[in-house]
């Protein structure tokens, strides 16, 4: 664990706040840089009532002449209205509750033969042997991504996803490798869009093919653009929540040995994960009109940013924030996030914390961190490289 230091003297804004987890030490941890923070961004009052607020918008992202963020502005998370609307439609039918609890099993049945081909080794990478490709795996499945093509989409999707993290290097290897990934990301789904037309599958590449047969150029570059969006945000968040949900698990033995003797109690674990791990660390809105929020001005127009990790840990909220307490009696945690924007996948993801933590940890008695997480970026989504793990063989 990382000794709280509190916010960098600089941090006069939210935008500072922004810069500083870029830093080695921001992307490693990002309460180094949050925790304690005054400013209105990191107030869980003030982060919930402007993310609920109809008045804000979801922030544009800056014109770039950068291929990955000329996709990024496409993503449903950047978009309001009825772009929004209509591209939040076109995918929501997957994430109702009879849907997804449908998924429960495959999630089971993938997580028992990924844990099977590691247990005689006795140790493993979690987040290479479970925790990635778990998710990974599902969300394809979803999508109606063939097999075939998995191992090129992940290593591609890594190479888009380290660009956005490295963007405030001065060196712009990362964000170039980064241009390439997006442009060939878009070409694969129109591609597998094409073959889905011709070829219709019980998939959900076919039914956006149909959906969006007579649309015009945007709406079409939005959907693909939100094709990319679909694969990444439905496994990079979740392979965090898994991963680091696993360390706290390896790092709180009498938490995990009161999970195993009450089973009924993995839910509340799970939100309590979600509130300390925080995947996604902030979000950026814009003002329509000017407001005002729990005493804050916010000039129209004029950005703001809030984070979530930091109103997760507000102890005006959460008593003793940085405790994992799996006996919350109220954790109304913005992990994922709130309003129009709220996750579509948060019951998917909230059902692989469940299922797969248990799996592991009742099929690997005795499972150990090695070293701690390696954890890369902190921005957007936490992202975490390695994480080995042990356990008793035989």
């Amino acid at each position: 664990m990382t000794t709280p230091t509190g916010p960098p003297a600089a941090a006069e804004t939210e935008f500072d706040l922004l810069g500083a987890l870029f830093s080695p030490a921001g992307r490693a941890d990002p309460q180094v840089i949050l925790r304690g923070s005054p400013l209105p961004g990191c107030q869980y009052p003030f982060v919930r009532d402007v993310l609920r607020d109809p008045r804000f918008s979801a922030a544009a992202i800056p014109p770039s002449a950068d291929p990955a963020f000329q996709l990024l502005q496409r993503w449903m998370i950047r978009l309001d209205g009825a772009r929004h609307r209509g591209v939040r439609a076109a995918f929501s039918g997957l994430f109702t509750a009879r849907r997804v609890g449908q998924y429960r099993a495959v999630i089971a049945e993938r997580a028992a033969a990924l844990i099977d081909q590691a247990a005689d080794a006795g140790s493993m990478d979690l987040v290479t042997g479970f925790a990635r490709p778990l998710p990974f795996a599902v969300i394809n499945d979803v999508l109606g991504v063939p097999p075939q093509d998995r191992s090129w989409l992940g290593m591609v999707l890594a190479v888009l996803n380290r660009g956005f993290a490295r963007q405030r290097d001065s060196d712009r290897t990362a964000v170039q490798a980064a241009n390439d990934a997006a442009q060939q990301l878009l070409s694969y789904f129109a591609g597998m869009l094409d073959q889905h037309t011709a070829a219709p599958a019980d998939d959900l590449l076919t039914a956006l093919a149909a959906r969006y047969a007579d649309a015009d150029d945007e709406d079409r570059q939005d959907l693909l653009a939100n094709c990319v969006f679909f694969i990444n945000a439905g496994h990079q968040t979740t392979t965090t929540l898994l991963t680091l949900g696993a360390h706290l698990l390896c790092t709180h033995p009498e938490t995990l040995a009161t999970l195993q003797e009450d089973p009924g109690r993995w839910p509340a674990a799970v939100e309590e994960m979600l509130r300390l791990i925080t995947p996604t660390t902030f979000t950026a809105v814009t003002p329509r009109t000017d407001a005002h929020i729990d005493g804050v001005s916010c000039p129209a127009g004029k950005p703001r940013l809030l984070f979530l990790a930091a109103a997760n840990r507000d102890a005006a909220t959460f008593p003793d924030p940085d405790r994992f307490d799996i006996g919350r009696e109220l954790n109304p945690h913005l992990s994922f996030s709130a309003g129009s924007h709220f996750c579509l996948g948060a019951p998917l993801a909230r059902m692989h914390g469940e299922v797969a933590l248990s799996a592991l940890f009742a099929r690997l008695p005795g499972l150990a961190a090695g070293n701690p997480p390696d954890i890369t970026a902190s921005v957007p989504i936490r992202q975490i490289d390695h994480f080995p793990v042990t356990w008793p063989r035989g």
